[in-house]
């Protein structure tokens, strides 16, 4: 929420206004810094690297025209990606598209910097008493603070300030190629001499150029984060991607012809290029005795352009390092503008702190996010070279661009009748197919270019990782969740503890024995119950009008509440929601649960199933540990058996089964499908000697045979065993199981007792689901 309830964005942007955004973003300091830098790569192949990368760029452009047009929210890629693939996987999308656009705004201010600082200390003299690198710094933090105020004072003057300067970059840069063109014009020999060889590295310097130089594409994802303050969205901002994207690739193929042809190459320039040193960490390398044009280019770095065009326009350096102050600011201000909408529409979504979505009263912005961008774009300039900056920019955003042509593909399927589009992408679904291949080419082959780009992404990567699992992701489920689910009533036990088990109860007639296996878990781990019945509320009825669909509920928890023994506290409630599974992690999440444990019917209705609708839910989805209890047989077991190898989930199962035999006097065997080895052997000696410390006696037996459910199964009938108690297994991450193909299989098989355990592995979890979301084999959910 905002400080003011009811304020929300002005839209004042126009399609001028929006297009300059994105030109200014486009062009901004890339042109000016990257165009030394890719020629060092790719030589006079630039001119294809720039072409190639406006090509391939126009496949994404039309992905981000069409949805921009149809879903016109502040934060573009992250908002699609939600919408295509819920919230959890669209996290991993925000927090790359934040950090790509804080990390370009670095670029940008470091680029500013290094200008600044060459114009003190070359033309001026002043140094200020300050190391080159230091000034750079100071210069670049203090136009961070600068236009984060700029940014907070609204949109209309981020976009005032933003089309003054692109416009007058634009001018500036027309005359550089006018200039530059006249000047080969005047000189053919030597324009020819400096286009051979056309591909000095090959094609890998071509491909490192397009991926060095491809932030100077991704303007179009700046114009789309506008979309709720610009004026006729649907219309404009297909035009905005298209006008600005046409704009930048003519003007990066004419500079890359004029910075390759109009250079003569000087003494004056040879000795430049062998004694300036980059401000910016990206100085190439020494040059050869007898250098081309394009390896003193690579040497010059991000003053590459401005040396060039002191060679023909009158005070052609200075203007060019002028104009790329000038243009360097434009794409700050376009930077900051994106990442604070992105760390708006997280804030929006509840993955990061509701701070981050608040709107200011007066200045009509997204004020906190603003100031949280801009702290991040600062403190990337101060942390990381000019030349990693770039890297890792490029990185991040072809990563982001992977997920958001994928998405497009979801959201023409499954929602495309049901938006109002105002550009409808051609070619479908080819057009994001190819932006997709195009993309993870540039993506994989960067790391030739830059490892330490890659470093930097899958640090990023795994902070955020990190942030989701602390933070993010219990707020997800809490807050998505809580729009589904509704506690009618609740009656609390006076006595609380620490450890809490949330029984669902759905069947009457199993409810005794769920309930007496609850209480035996709660003794042992000094917990309490929590039951809870669960009534469901169609999809187009309101959460809020669920009482009409509680029928019985109340009376069966009323009943199995009867059966919860005296020296164990209960708590009840009965909810209403969407669907039984989702209520019931709705629930674990709500009341901090340590474990659930769900009755099981021993068999499947649907194929598409593991276990059930319900069960398959709350054990992919649920915070805490699972235990679902196939209740046949004696309803009072005795002899309990837990086949183990020492899986991820064996100490739990364990655990579990010590203490249905310690509270039932019962016998526990521990058993092993595999064949008799020493290391099998030790094994189960150290588990049962663990018992035994713990004062119960247990047997061991290790069956050799290839057929492992089956050797479990037989030996449970040929013994008496009561009860089968069994951790999950470790699956292949595409696979459709839940405990694990054993545990399934003697579980279904079994006439007696099963109780299939499995202890909570967040990250595991996590990641598990994202593979299966991607590329698994896909799943019918309730």
């Amino acid at each position: 929420m905002d400080e003011s309830e009811g304020t929300d964005f002005a839209r004042e942007l126009t399609l001028v206004d929006v297009t300059l955004i994105g030109v200014g973003a486009m062009i901004g300091g890339s042109i000016f810094v990257l165009s030394g830098l890719a020629a060092g790569e790719s030589g006079p192949a630039l001119i294809l690297a720039f072409a190639l990368n406006g090509f391939i760029t126009i496949f994404t452009g039309m992905v981000y025209a069409e949805l921009g047009s149809a879903i016109p929210e502040p934060g573009g890629g992250y908002l699609w990606v939600r919408t295509a693939l819920g919230r959890s996987q669209a996290f991993l999308s925000g927090w790359m598209s934040w950090f790509a656009h804080a990390v370009a705004g670095s670029l940008y201010i470091l680029s500013f910097g290094s200008f600044v600082t060459l114009i003190l200390t070359e033309y001026f003299g002043l140094a200020l008493g300050l190391a080159p690198a230091t000034l750079q710094q100071t210069f670049a933090v203090l136009a961070a603070v600068v236009f984060t105020y700029v940014n907070f004072r609204g949109a209309k003057e981020t976009s005032r300030a933003e089309n003054v300067v692109t416009t007058l970059q634009l001018l500036i840069i027309g005359v550089f190629i006018i200039a530059g063109v006249a000047s080969m014009v005047g000189q053919p020999q030597t324009v020819s001499t400096n286009f051979e060889p056309f591909f000095p590295n090959g094609a890998g310097g071509v491909f490192l150029a397009m991926g060095l130089t491809f932030i100077a594409f991704e303007g179009y994802e700046i114009i789309v984060q506008s979309g709720r303050e610009v004026v006729n969205p649907r219309e404009n901002i297909p035009k905005a991607v298209f006008y600005s994207m046409f704009v930048v690739v003519t003007i990066y193929i004419l500079v890359g012809v004029v910075l390759i042809g109009a250079v003569d190459l000087t003494p004056e320039l040879l000795d430049t290029a062998r004694t300036t040193e980059s401000i910016g960490g990206s100085t190439v390398g020494e040059l050869p005795p007898d250098p081309a044009v394009w390896q003193v280019l690579g040497n010059l770095g991000e003053f590459g352009l401005a040396q060039a065009a002191g060679q023909f326009l009158p005070f052609g350096t200075l203007v060019i390092l002028i104009t790329g102050i000038l243009s360097s600011l434009a794409a700050l201000n376009a930077t900051t503008f994106s990442s604070s909408r992105v760390g708006y529409a997280m804030g929006h979504d509840k993955v990061f702190p509701d701070a981050f979505e608040r709107i200011h009263d007066e200045h009509q912005t997204p004020h906190v996010s603003i100031l949280f961008s801009g702290a991040l774009i600062a403190v990337m300039a101060v942390a990381l070279p000019l030349a990693q900056v770039a890297a890792a920019t490029d990185l991040m955003f072809l990563l982001l661009f992977l997920q958001v042509n994928y998405s497009m593909i979801r959201i023409r399927r499954e929602y495309g009748d049901d938006l109002d589009y105002g550009y409808l992408s051609p070619y479908f679904p080819y057009v994001p197919i190819v932006g997709i291949l195009t993309k993870l080419f540039l993506a994989v082959y960067f790391f030739n270019y830059s490892p330490l780009a890659w470093l930097l992404a899958v640090g990023w990567i795994l902070a955020g990782v990190g942030v989701f699992l602390g933070y993010s992701r219990g707020r997800i489920l809490r807050t998505e969740l809580a729009s589904e689910v509704r506690v009618l009533s609740e009656e609390w036990s006076p006595t609380e503890r620490p450890y809490r088990i949330l029984v669902p109860i759905a069947n009457p007639q199993t409810a005794p024995r769920l309930v007496h296996l609850a209480a035996t878990l709660a003794r042992e781990y000094n917990g309490e119950l929590h039951l809870t019945s669960v009534a469901t509320v169609p999809v187009q009825t309101p959460i809020e009008e669920g009482e009409q669909y509680v029928q019985n509920e109340r009376e069966v928890l009323r009943e199995a509440m009867q059966y919860v023994p005296k020296d164990v506290p209960a708590h009840r409630s009965v909810t209403v929601g969407r669907t039984p599974g989702r209520s019931i992690v709705s629930m674990a999440y709500r009341y901090d649960s340590d474990l659930v444990l769900l009755g099981w019917r021993g068999q499947r209705r649907r194929r598409e199933f593991v276990l059930g609708s319900t069960i398959d839910v709350v054990v992919e989805e649920a915070p805490c540990d699972i235990v679902v209890a196939k209740l046949t047989g004696t309803d009072r077991p005795r002899s309990v058996l837990l086949p183990t190898d020492g899986g991820p989930h064996a100490e739990r199962a364990e655990a579990i089964a010590a203490a249905f035999v310690e509270q039932r006097d019962g016998i526990l065997t521990l058993l092993t499908v595999a064949p008799e080895t020493e290391g099998s052997v030790s094994y189960l000696e150290s588990r049962r000697s663990g018992l035994t410390e713990e004062g119960l006696s247990a047997e061991t037996r290790i069956i050799d045979d290839s057929d492992v459910a089956s050797a479990i199964q037989n030996y449970a009938e040929s013994h008496d065993v009561d009860t089968i108690v069994m951790g999950a297994t470790r699956e292949g991450w595409l696979t459709r199981r839940v405990f694990g193909d054993i545990p399934e299989t003697v579980g279904e098989r079994f006439e007696g007792e099963v109780l299939l355990v499995r202890q909570h592995e967040p990250v595991r979890s996590i990641v598990r689901k994202w593979i299966l979301k991607w590329f698994g084999e896909r799943r019918i959910r309730p």
